[in-house]
C-alpha cells in the first residue's frame, strides 16, 4: 500500500528515501510487507504529508492485489473479507489475538453452568473450538506474512 501512496505522489523509491531520509532499502522492505519502526513510520508520514496513524493503517492494510494472496486457500481468504474497512481491524493481528482470547474465555466461562443445563456446556465447547479455529488462521496468516 506504501507503493501505491508512493506512486500517487508521483514519487520514486530514491525520491522518498531522499526527503524522508531513510534508505532505498527500507523503502522496499517497507513496500514488500515488512514491518517499519515507529521512527521510520515518522520520516515517511512527514515526507507524505500525512499522520503517522494515517500511514500505519493504510500501509499494513491486506493488499489482495497479489498473486500471493490469489494463491492462498479461499477459505483462508475468507476469514478477511471486509479487512479494508478500518473499524473491522481484520487486518491487524492484534485483534485476531483478542478475539481469539475472548472467545476461548467466555467458552470456558460457559462450561461450569453446564451443571445446571446442557446447553451450556455445548455452547463452552463451541466456543472453545471457535477460538481454536482464529489460533490456526492466525498461525496461518503468520506463516504466509499476510500481516
Amino acid at each position: 500500500m506504501l507503493k501505491k501512496k508512493r506512486e500517487r505522489r508521483q514519487l520514486s523509491q530514491e525520491h522518498l528515501a531522499t526527503i524522508s531520509g531513510l534508505s532505498v532499502r527500507t523503502i522496499q522492505r517497507i513496500e514488500r510487507g515488512d514491518r517499519a519502526s515507529i521512527e521510520s513510520l515518522k520520516s515517511l508520514a512527514s515526507a507524505l504529508e500525512t499522520s503517522v496513524q494515517a500511514l500505519d493503517k493504510e500501509v499494513f492494510m491486506l493488499d489482495k492485489s497479489t498473486n500471493k494472496w490469489r494463491k492462498l486457500p479461499i477459505l483462508f481468504r475468507l476469514n478477511f473479507i471486509g479487512s479494508d474497512v478500518a473499524w473491522l481491524a481484520l487486518s491487524r493481528r492484534d485483534q485476531w489475538l483478542k478475539g481469539e482470547m475472548q472467545t476461548a474465555i467466555f467458552g470456558l466461562g460457559l462450561l461450569p453452568f453446564g451443571f445446571f443445563e446442557q446447553g451450556f456446556i455445548v455452547g463452552g465447547l463451541l466456543m472453545i473450538c471457535i477460538a481454536y479455529l482464529f489460533s490456526l488462521i492466525i498461525r496461518m496468516a503468520d506463516e504466509n506474512a499476510i500481516w
